[in-house]
């Protein structure tokens, strides 16, 4: 007997998005203990004096980061759902909704508030910041969320494989670029975007086992 899904796209989905969780806590367990200090230190003090060299690469972290502000990740996610809900695509509609929603009140109402860690002393310098805690970062957590599940859903309605690898490729790019930028410009600890990403990616993957978003090939054909 197993507590497994016996549909095996929804259990491998499922044990990657635990897998994903258990590195988080693996990593947040490394921060608490103080072990990842020094790693984050150095970062910030590596790359500080390398952002205030080169203005234009900064402004480009600028942009990369707005990625990852609500206002830009909820319009992407809001004209996704729109698209579904016009083509009757309903649990995919409501995966969405769920993913980007659940990942912003989890992150923001439960974990931030639960470890309390403190942004880098030069926070908000380089860029304006919120004054929330540091773990996980919210801008590297819900758009790993949000883009996943975008690339989930998306990959299934355009499925051939020249589409489906690039749709893959812009979400991976996208979320690499908002969580690079939050140590760039100093407003986050390597750490604190790494278990973002792990958090992220584990929820989207975890609530597609579970809601079964779409179907294998199910839209182009519609």
């Amino acid at each position: 007997m197993t507590i497994l899904p016996a549909d095996p796209v929804a259990r491998r989905l499922l044990l990657i998005g635990a897998g994903c969780w258990l590195l988080a806590l693996v990593v947040i367990a490394f921060v608490l203990a103080d072990w990842s200090a020094r790693f984050d230190l150095d970062a910030i003090a590596t790359l500080r004096p390398i952002a205030e060299a080169n203005p234009a690469i900064t402004e480009g972290m600028r942009w990369a980061t707005a990625l990852g502000d609500w206002q830009v990740r909820l319009t992407i996610a809001g004209a996704f759902f729109a698209y579904l809900v016009w083509r009757r695509f309903g649990r995919g509609a409501s995966y969405i909704l769920y993913t980007t929603l659940g990942m912003w009140m989890l992150n923001a109402w439960a974990l931030k508030p639960l470890f309390g860690r403190a942004r880098p002393e030069t926070a908000g310098e380089l860029v304006g910041v919120s004054h929330s805690y540091a773990l996980p970062s919210g801008h590297s957590a819900n758009a790993a969320a949000v883009f996943t599940a975008i690339a989930l859903v998306a990959s299934v309605i355009w499925w051939r494989k020249v589409l489906r690898r690039s749709i893959w490729a812009v979400a991976a790019a996208a979320i690499i670029a908002v969580g690079f930028s939050r140590v760039w410009l100093a407003v986050h600890w390597p750490s604190d975007v790494l278990s973002g990403w792990l958090v992220g990616v584990g929820w989207a993957l975890l609530l597609a086992a579970l809601l079964k978003p779409v179907k294998a090939r199910e839209s182009s054909r519609r």
